[in-house]
C-alpha cells in the first residue's frame, strides 16, 4: 500500500509525466486500478489476454511509480533484485494497454486505432534501443542507470528486451492477421518473446543472472522477464481459433492435458531451481546433492502431476463415454418415438378416413327408409295402425342415424376438430323447441311435465346447433329413463351472473359408485340398464364436453337406484339483443311452380326412393348414378337444381357441382353420408347451397326444394 502522501504527490505529477495525460488517463488508468472481476465461467480466450494485460500494467505502473517517487522497494520488489528500467516500464505499460484495446474481436474503430498507435510506439521503440545495442556494444551507455540504494543493479534495455519489444509490437499489430493457409506471423513473434522470458526467468530462478553482468550490462530483470511472458501468452491465447494454440485451448483430451502440463513443465524446473539455491545458501546441503535432488523431485512431481491428469482424463472420457451412450439412447428413443408418432399418426388418418367411409356407408341405406317413411307418415290417406307402424320405422331409423351421429360427435370433439359457431342465443327458444321435439314421446308415456322458465336473463354467447343437441340429449335422457306416469321437470333460473337450467326426472336414477363415471363414454350405468334401454352411452359424454367448449359446466345429482335424477348445467349471460334477428331457416312452404331436377346418387334405392317421391310433389326428374352422365344431361337439358350424393363410382359430387355451375345457374343440394365440418365446407367451396347429411328427411329435403322453387321464382322476376 501507498502512503497517503505518495498518493496525493501521484495524481499531481501524473498529467505532466505524460503527454497528452487526460485522454490517455481515461483509457488506461480505470484499467489498471479496476478491481479484476473476470467470470470463471467464461472462456480461456477471453480470460487470459484481460487478465494478462491488467496484471501486466499493475507491475510496470508500481515500478514507475516507484522511479517517480523515489521509492526503491517498487523498483524491483525486492532487496538484491535487479530492477526494471523505467523505460522499459513505460514500454510495457503501453504495450498493456494496446494489448486490453486489440484483444476483443469486436472491438470499435477508435480502439483498434489506438491501440494499434501504442502497438506501433512499442515496435518502433524497440527498434531504436536494438539499433543503439548493435552500435554501442551490449547496450547504449546512456541508458545504463545506477545501482539502486542498497546496491541493487537497474536493467539495460539491451538486445534482448529491445527484441522483445519489437516483437511484441509487431503481434500486436499483425494480431488479426492471417495467411492463406491460416498461419498468424503474429503467434511465431511470441513464441520467441515468451522463450526469451522463460530463459531470464529460468536464469534468475538459478541464480545465474550474475554470469551476464558487465561494466556496461545488466541483464532484464525478473519482473521484466514476467511482464513480457505475461503480454506473450495474453497475445497468443487472444486469437486461439487455430493452429497449437486452438488445440490448448479446445474442450478435448489434448486440450485438457496440454492446459495442466505445459504450465506444470515451466514452472517446474524454475520453482524447484529457486528452492534449490536458497537451501545450498543456506548450507543445509551442498551442489551435488542439490543437483540429484533437484531432479528427482522434478521427476517425482512431474510424475504426479501426469497422474493427476491422467485420472482427469480418464473421468473425463468415461463421463463422455456415458454421455455418448445416453445421446445414442436417447436418439434412439427419439427416433422410436417417431417411428411411434408417424405410426399414430398414420392410425389416426386411417381411423378419420375409416369414420368417413364407415358413416357414408352406414348412412346410404337408411336413406331411401327416412325418406320414404317420413313421406309416407305425412300421407293423408295413411290408416292410423299403418301410419304408427310407418312412424315406429321412421324413429327407428332416426334413432340409428343419431347413434352414428354421436360416434362421429365424440371422434371430433376428442380430436380438437369440432367447429363452434357462437352467437348470442335465447336459451328459452333453444328449450321450448327441444320441448316440441319431444312432445310426442312424452305424450306417449303419460308424463307429468312441469316448466318453470323462471331465468330473467336468459341469453348466452353459445354455439345455437350444438347448445339444442345438449337440450335435447338431456330431456330425451329423462323421458327415456322415466316410467309411465312419471313426471320431468324444467327450471330455469339466474344464479352469480349466470343461466342455470335444471331438468329432474323420478326415473331410474344412478348409484352413488356410478355418479363419477356417468360422463365417461359409454357408461350408462349398470349393464342392465343399459340392454333395457338401448344406446352407446355418449349423450352426456358429448354434451359435457360440449358445454365446457362454450364455457359451460354440468352436473349431476341422485339418491339412487330407482330414485331419480337431476341434472344442472350453467353458461354465462349477455345482453339480449336489442333487434331480434330474422330468422334464416328454412320455411315450410309448399313449391311455387314445378322445378326440372337432376338427382345424382350411386345408390340405387336411395335414387329410385328420391326420384319417385320428389315426382309426387309435382318435379320433373331426371336421374344419373355418375359423373360422366350427370354432365351429360347438363350439357343437354336446363335444371332448376341439382340434387347430389358427394362420394360417386367415377368421381366426385363436387365436380358435378362446378360443372353445373359452369353451365348454368341453379341451386345445388349436396347429400353425403360424409358429415364432417370439413366435408360440408368442402361442399360448399364447390358451389353447393346446402348440405344434407344422409339419413336425410325427406319433409327437410322437401322444405329445401319448396325454398329453391320461390328462389327461381324471385329469379325470373
Amino acid at each position: 500500500m501507498l502512503p497517503a502522501e505518495s498518493k496525493g504527490l501521484w495524481i499531481q505529477i501524473k498529467g505532466a509525466f505524460f503527454e497528452g495525460g487526460q485522454c490517455l488517463a481515461r483509457n488506461w488508468l480505470p484499467f489498471v486500478f479496476e478491481p479484476v472481476q473476470i467470470r470463471l465461467k467464461a472462456p480461456i480466450t477471453q480470460i487470459a489476454p484481460v487478465a494478462a494485460s491488467r496484471l501486466t500494467a499493475a507491475i510496470a505502473t508500481t515500478v514507475l511509480t516507484g522511479w517517480i517517487l523515489q521509492i526503491d522497494p517498487l523498483k524491483n520488489f525486492a532487496p538484491g533484485m535487479i530492477a526494471m528500467n523505467p523505460i522499459t516500464a513505460s514500454g510495457l505499460i503501453a504495450a498493456s494497454i494496446a494489448l486490453f484495446l486489440r484483444q476483443a474481436p469486436e472491438a470499435s474503430r477508435k480502439q483498434t486505432i489506438l491501440g494499434l498507435a501504442l502497438a506501433a510506439g512499442v515496435m518502433a521503440m524497440g527498434g531504436c534501443f536494438l539499433l543503439l545495442s548493435y552500435h554501442e556494444s551490449v547496450a547504449a551507455r546512456w541508458l545504463t542507470l545506477p545501482p539502486l540504494s542498497d546496491g541493487s543493479l537497474v536493467e539495460a534495455n539491451g538486445a534482448r528486451i529491445s527484441a522483445s519489444f519489437v516483437l511484441i509490437g509487431a503481434s500486436l499489430l499483425a494480431l488479426n492477421y492471417k495467411t492463406v493457409g491460416g498461419f498468424r506471423p503474429g503467434e511465431l513473434a511470441c513464441a520467441l518473446t515468451a522463450m526469451i522470458a522463460i530463459l531470464s526467468v529460468v536464469a534468475h530462478a538459478h541464480h545465474l543472472t550474475g554470469f551476464y553482468v558487465s561494466a556496461t550490462y545488466t541483464p532484464a530483470s525478473f519482473l521484466t522477464s514476467v511482464c513480457f511472458f505475461l503480454l506473450a501468452t495474453g497475445i497468443l491465447l487472444a486469437r486461439a481459433d487455430r493452429g497449437t494454440l486452438a488445440i490448448i485451448v479446445s474442450e478435448t483430451a489434448a486440450g485438457m492435458l496440454a492446459r495442466r502440463l505445459i504450465p506444470l513443465a515451466i514452472l517446474l524446473p524454475i520453482s524447484i531451481g529457486a528452492i534449490r539455491q536458497g537451501v545450498e545458501k543456506a548450507g543445509l546441503y551442498d551442489p551435488t546433492f542439490g543437483a540429484a535432488h533437484s531432479a528427482t523431485t522434478f521427476m517425482v512431481l512431474f510424475f504426479a502431476a501426469i497422474w493427476w491428469t491422467t485420472r482427469m482424463l480418464f473421468h473425463s472420457d468415461s463421463d463422455r463415454i456415458i454421455a455418448e451412450q445416453e445421446r445414442q439412447k436417447q436418439e434412439r428413443q427419439v427416433h422410436q418415438l417417431n417411428i411411434e408418432k408417424m405410426a399414430a399418426e398414420k392410425a389416426n388418418k386411417a381411423k378419420d378416413d375409416f369414420l368417413a367411409v364407415l358413416s357414408h356407408e352406414l348412412r346410404t341405406p337408411l336413406t331411401p327408409a327416412l325418406a320414404a317413411a317420413s313421406y309416407l307418415a305425412e300421407h293423408a290417406d295413411l290408416s292410423s295402425q299403418l301410419r304408427e307402424e310407418i312412424t315406429a320405422i321412421r324413429t327407428s331409423v332416426q334413432l340409428e342415424a343419431r347413434l352414428i351421429d354421436d360416434l362421429l360427435d365424440l371422434t371430433r370433439i376428442t380430436r380438437g376438430k369440432i367447429e363452434l359457431h357462437l352467437e348470442v342465443v335465447d336459451v328459452h327458444n333453444l328449450l321450448r323447441n327441444s320441448l316440441e321435439i319431444a312432445r310426442d314421446k312424452i305424450l306417449q308415456k303419460h308424463l307429468d311435465l312441469i316448466v318453470n322458465f323462471g331465468a330473467d336473463r336468459h341469453h348466452v354467447w353459445a354455439d345455437a346447433v350444438r347448445l339444442q343437441q345438449v337440450f335435447w340429449n338431456l330431456l330425451n335422457n329423462a323421458v327415456k329413463f322415466s316410467k309411465e306416469t312419471g313426471r320431468i321437470a324444467m327450471r330455469t333460473a339466474n344464479q352469480d351472473g349466470r343461466f342455470v337450467f335444471q331438468i329432474t326426472d323420478t326415473g331410474v336414477g344412478i348409484e352413488p359408485e356410478q355418479r363419477d363415471r356417468i360422463f365417461h363414454a359409454f357408461e350408462q350405468g349398470e349393464r342392465a340398464i343399459s340392454r333395457k334401454f338401448g344406446g352407446l352411452g355418449l349423450g352426456l359424454t358429448i354434451s359435457k364436453r360440449l358445454l365446457e367448449l362454450q364455457g359451460g359446466t354440468i352436473s349431476v345429482h341422485s339418491e339412487g337406484l330407482n330414485r331419480g335424477a337431476s341434472f344442472k348445467l350453467s353458461l354465462a349471460t349477455v345482453d339480449s339483443p336489442k333487434v331480434t334477428p330474422v330468422s334464416h331457416s328454412i320455411t315450410d312452404q309448399g313449391p311455387a311452380r314445378s322445378l326440372q331436377l337432376l338427382v345424382v346418387d350411386d345408390h340405387p334405392q336411395t335414387l329410385r326412393v328420391l326420384a319417385s317421391l320428389l315426382r309426387k310433389q309435382g318435379h320433373k326428374v331426371l336421374t344419373a348414378e355418375c359423373v360422366q352422365t350427370a354432365i351429360k344431361l347438363l350439357e343437354d337439358e336446363h335444371f332448376d337444381g341439382l340434387i347430389s350424393d358427394i362420394g360417386l363410382p367415377d368421381g366426385n359430387g363436387c365436380d358435378v357441382m362446378r360443372a353445373a355451375k359452369a353451365r348454368q345457374s341453379l341451386v345445388g343440394i349436396a347429400l353425403s353420408g360424409f358429415g364432417m365440418e370439413e366435408d360440408v365446407r368442402r361442399s360448399m367451396d364447390a358451389g353447393f347451397d346446402h348440405h344434407l347429411t344422409k339419413p336425410i328427411d325427406f319433409q327437410e329435403l322437401e322444405r329445401f326444394v319448396g325454398a329453391m322453387a320461390s328462389r327461381t321464382d324471385h329469379s325470373a322476376l
